[in-house]
């Protein structure tokens, strides 16, 4: 008993937590559409990193923006992997992979809009 609520009705409440799943994947698609209709990377030189202080650090090709939201997809496989296997026995490990693939793309998501500013 954790303050008078039973751990049990809190786990109830993420039983269902595909539709989460389904808002990572959305996330990954609409970071892929960003880079491809907002920034239209190429062999073009843009700008891949941008800090506050110094300003554009790290110029490359643009076909190079696609690896954010690569790397997001696999985030997102690695962690549902985990999630369908760690589901069975560990029920608090499988909700944090969700919840760390959920941060990563709301994280890349913002980094391309970032960008998407600065290009």
């Amino acid at each position: 008993m954790l303050n008078g609520l039973n751990t049990q009705k809190i786990f109830r409440v993420f039983e269902n937590v595909w539709f989460l799943w389904i808002v990572c994947l959305l996330l990954n698609i609409i970071t892929f559409l960003l880079v491809f209709y907002k920034i239209h990377p190429g062999d073009r030189i843009l700008a891949l990193r941008y800090n506050i202080l110094v300003g554009v650090e790290w110029y490359d090709k643009g076909n190079n923006l696609y690896l954010i939201p690569g790397a997001g997809l696999a985030v997102l496989s690695v962690n549902f992997i985990l999630f369908k296997a760690l589901n069975k026995s560990g029920r608090f490990l499988s909700l944090l992979a969700l919840l760390v693939t959920f941060v990563v793309e709301s994280a890349l998501l913002l980094s391309i809009l970032m960008l998407a500013r600065v290009n």
